[in-house]
């Protein structure tokens, strides 16, 4: 079925009553949800993330002045840059991403400015909106700065600018995540990722019978920073501790042998489950990917259903909300498997279920979760989406 065009009206309208001028281009970033492989891309590990429809867009054009002027519809605030300037630091805003991504990306031409209304409708933890944030400004700034649009089918400047989101969030943000987030944004679709090499493999996509059902707890992920900075300090905790291997390959990827070794070793308890974690996870990846090519979808929500309880358990970086939701999902008898996804304490859970059960499943979860939590469940209907791209208007 032919989709419909967008309706480009709106922002345009916006654009025009911001900056008094009408856009030139439109960029698009979609959102994500990892399907499996959760805290373990920054341990070198495989992961599997799929875009989603839901995205940030941006309207634009360039000014011929240097500075870069960017509206926020979601914050209904106006953030005006200079990127010549290398010296102000980040003020836990969401400017930041915007300066962060000009300076460490090297916009320093005179007169490439541009002005750029923003908008998302990624309101859900877990989807990815830093991500998709920074994958949009990335190809923004490319085009400020060369005159090119950055083609889909060029898979490796996508990576290098995957590269420089996550240089962005680690080094001037202050969020040590993962490369996975923004190369799922830039490359599209279902992929199974190698963290520490960056080579993907595209994988089947889910069958038409069935769908992914993002479940949002409405609980804030009010530890998702700090908690996932303690766990990436664990990690190299264990690295530290076992050094000889470290060395020759991230902890993600040490194989059987030296896993049951290095578990059978660790005398911390936290340590050794967060490692249990890793290993478990990406094996788990590795079944999922075999699963969807089998077409065995029982196979793959089991996978779902361990891989929480993994990261409930050994990882600690769900909450109540989190395994209640999901718990939830599970005994409605609609739904193949369901786990968190993303950062964890708080924000999204996915399930999988049959296509024809989706309504029965939404309306079981929502009265329940209701009912434990007092609080409102958002639920969606997750169709797969594309790539980060930009559009002439």
């Amino acid at each position: 079925m032919t989709e419909r065009p967008i309706d480009h009206s709106e922002g345009i309208t916006q654009f025009r009553s911001v900056f008094g001028a009408d856009p030139t281009h439109v960029a698009h970033a979609p959102g994500r949800i990892n399907l499996i492989g959760e805290h373990i891309d920054y341990c070198g590990g495989l992961v599997m993330p799929m875009t989603i429809k839901q995205e940030t867009r941006g309207y634009y054009r360039f000014t011929g002045r240097s500075e870069v002027r960017v509206f926020s519809g979601r914050f209904n605030q106006l953030n005006v840059i200079n990127p010549l300037d290398v010296m102000s630091l980040a003020s836990g805003v969401w400017g930041d991403y915007v300066r962060g991504l000009l300076r460490i990306g090297t916009h320093r031409q005179l007169g490439r400015g541009f002005d750029l209304w923003l908008t998302s409708d990624l309101s859900s933890g877990g989807l990815s909106s830093s991500a998709s944030l920074l994958a949009l400004l990335a190809l923004v700034n490319h085009h400020g700065l060369s005159d090119q649009i950055v083609d889909d089918s060029n898979a490796s400047f996508r990576l290098t600018l995957a590269l420089l989101c996550q240089q962005v969030e680690n080094n001037f943000v202050g969020v040590p995540s993962g490369v996975m987030d923004p190369v799922s944004i830039l490359m599209g679709g279902l992929i199974k990722l190698d963290c520490q090499t960056l080579k993907f493999e595209r994988l089947r996509s889910i069958p038409e019978t069935h769908c992914l059902v993002v479940m949002d707890t409405g609980v804030p992920r009010t530890l998702a920073a700090s908690g996932y900075a303690e766990r990436v300090a664990e990690i190299e905790q264990i690295e530290a501790l076992n050094p000889a291997i470290a060395n020759r390959q991230p902890l993600a990827q040490w194989d059987a042998q030296t896993a049951d070794l290095v578990l059978e070793n660790l005398d911390d308890r936290t340590l050794k489950a967060r490692a249990r974690h890793i290993f478990t996870e990406q094996t788990r990846v590795e079944k999922s990917a075999l699963a969807l090519a089998d077409r065995d979808l029982v196979q793959l929500g089991h996978l779902m259903n361990e891989s929480h309880r993994s990261l409930s358990e050994d990882y600690q970086v769900s909450c109540d909300a989190l395994d209640h939701i999901t718990q939830i999902s599970r005994d409605s008898g609609y739904a193949l498997g369901a786990r968190m996804t993303g950062a964890g304490f708080g924000g999204c859970a996915i399930a999988l279920v049959p296509k024809v059960d989706a309504d029965r499943h939404n309306a079981a979860v929502e009265e329940a979760y209701q009912l434990h939590s007092r609080l409102k469940p958002a639920l969606l209907v997750a169709e797969p989406g594309g790539s980060a791209h930009i559009v002439a208007i």
